[in-house]
C-alpha cells in the first residue's frame, strides 16, 4: 500500500514540477521522509504526515487509498473531474469519452 502511496507522491510532485525540497517546505514533512516514501522504504506514516503531503499536492488523502490499478494521477483527475460533474453531464461525458475511446 505505502509504495503505491509513494508512487503517487512522486507523480504528483513531478507533474507540479516539485522539488522534493520544496514538497516539504510545503507540507511541513521531512524532507528524508517524502524521498524514502517515493523510494518505497517507509513501512507507516502518521495520518497527520500523509495529511499534509496530500494538501500540498492538492490531493485528498482518499487519492492514496484507491485501487492501485486506477491511481495514477491522470486516472484520478479524471474521476475527480467525472464526480464533480451534475449527474446529466457526467453521463453525456462518459458516453462521449467512451465513443473516442472505441475509435
Amino acid at each position: 500500500m505505502l509504495d503505491n502511496i509513494g508512487k503517487l507522491v512522486h507523480q504528483q510532485r513531478r507533474s507540479l514540477n516539485l522539488t522534493i525540497e520544496k514538497l516539504a517546505e510545503r507540507s511541513g514533512v521531512s524532507v528524508s521522509l517524502i524521498s524514502r516514501m517515493e523510494r518505497g522504504d517507509v513501512n507507516n506514516i502518521s495520518v497527520k504526515k500523509l495529511t499534509d503531503i496530500a494538501q500540498a499536492l492538492d490531493m485528498e488523502v482518499g487519492d492514496f487509498f484507491i485501487a492501485p490499478e486506477m491511481s495514477d494521477i491522470n486516472t484520478l483527475a479524471l474521476v475527480k473531474y467525472l464526480t464533480g460533474l451534475p449527474e446529466t453531464e457526467r453521463a453525456h461525458v462518459s458516453e462521449v469519452l467512451m465513443q473516442v475511446i472505441n475509435l
